[in-house]
């Protein structure tokens, strides 16, 4: 707050400022009583559900869904072949040219392919046994 005449004279803090301390006990007095801890976080048993997944049924199913786009392809013309590769374990697109039968473009490209089935092949090198 400033001075009638300019000068800075200081505030008094209000009640809110004002910061509780705790007494200091006198030598030969008893302590206060303490005040009991805060109570620590609840501990929440999580249930997890049980889900059954039936991969063979979704593996059966994709199968016989890339059948059915390879079909539709065929049926409409065009050069797209679908297939699931078993070292990735993922759908692989082949776009061809019709007329030649020479692969234009393929998904995961052919080296990424070509990668996973050596990955695949000399898995069982390094380690042999299962825990």
């Amino acid at each position: 707050m400033l001075d009638i005449q300019g000068g800075f004279r200081p505030t008094p803090p209000s009640a809110t400022q004002v910061k509780q301390t705790s007494p200091v006990p006198m030598p030969g007095t008893a302590p206060a009583a303490a005040a009991p801890p805060p109570a620590g976080p609840k501990v929440i048993e999580i249930v997890r559900p049980d889900i059954k997944v039936d991969t063979e049924g979704d593996t059966k199913r994709l199968q016989l869904a890339v059948e059915r786009m390879n079909a539709k392809m065929v049926d409409g013309g065009r050069g797209l072949n679908f297939r699931i590769d078993p070292a990735l374990n993922r759908p692989v697109v082949t776009v061809t040219n019709k007329e030649t039968g020479e692969v234009i473009r393929q998904i995961p490209n052919e080296v990424i392919v070509q990668m996973a089935h050596s990955l695949e092949d000399t898995k069982g090198l390094l380690l042999n046994a299962k825990v």
